[in-house]
């Protein structure tokens, strides 16, 4: 069955006091495209999070996001090179000066940058990797499961518009079949012959039902099928285009329009499907 490309779905986790929000969201697009969102240190978990949604999702532009509503834990660190840097600076300007140095240890936690945070990083922790993939999977079910119902409409919507072609191809072949009679009536064998030549459209009825038979077939079926069912409906739309060129006459005309015209709200539903 098809499924859509729009959806949603967000799973939280705690880990040592700390609530996690995990937030899977996705609309339609011609690839598989990503957008991430995540706390400072924790850019590491992008592949193993890409390498999840791939398994699941085929098609749409996925956004993802890690966050936490409590403020990051952080610890000081010594930035021992940018200290040293100073160390032999300092050194300089007594030289250069002709003065002792007079500086204390608070001068120097003083100095900019030599004493910095950096967020504590849990991401690496076995237990929060094992938390955070238990999230990860029930935002991703809630996502597919919306994309399935989605599918799911636009399956019974789609199927809805092939009967209508039909209905209207049927309609076409019963006047087709009546004007040939008629232009038998009218018409010496010469003249029939080269009147079926420039307006026979048996040939463009029959594809465009085989056309309808395929995309209705294709519908059922399980994967990523947009691109598969677009190029199908763009077939029908190049037939039914041909037919209408090749026969003028008022109801084919009319019918022809009709078809025309639930052939592009199919191609439109289809830029909903995976």
């Amino acid at each position: 069955m098809i499924r859509g490309m729009t959806g949603f779905g967000t799973s939280t986790f705690f880990y040592k006091g700390k609530k996690y929000l995990v937030s899977v969201k996705s609309v339609n697009h011609k690839f598989l495209d990503y957008v991430f969102t995540l706390p400072n240190g924790f850019f590491s978990l992008e592949a193993r999070i890409k390498k999840e949604l791939s398994r699941f999702l085929h098609r749409g532009r996925i956004t993802f996001q890690l966050s936490s509503p409590e403020s990051s834990e952080r610890e000081p660190v010594l930035n021992k090179h940018l200290l040293f840097k100073y160390s032999r600076l300092i050194q300089d300007i007594s030289r250069s000066l002709n003065m002792e140095q007079d500086i204390n240890l608070g001068d120097i936690l003083a100095l900019p940058d030599v004493i910095c945070f950096r967020s504590v990083n849990e991401y690496s922790n076995r237990k929060f990797l094992s938390l955070f993939n238990k999230a990860l999977h029930s935002s991703i079910e809630d996502l597919v499961l919306l994309r399935k119902k989605e599918g799911k409409i636009i399956y019974a919507d789609s199927l809805n518009r092939t009967r209508k072609i039909n209905q209207k191809l049927k309609l076409i072949k019963v006047k087709l079949v009546k004007i040939i009679e008629e232009q038998k009536t009218k018409l010496d064998s010469e003249e029939l012959k080269e009147f079926l030549k420039n307006y026979n459209i048996e040939e463009e009825i029959v594809r465009l039902e085989f056309h309808v038979k395929t995309f209705k077939a294709t519908l059922s079926q399980s994967g990523p099928l947009g691109k598969i069912l677009d190029f199908i409906t763009q077939e029908m739309q190049r037939e039914i285009n041909t037919l209408s060129a090749k026969f003028r006459d008022a109801q084919v005309s009319f019918h022809s329009v009709v078809i025309k015209d639930e052939i592009e709200k199919l191609r439109e539903q289809l830029q909903n499907v995976e």
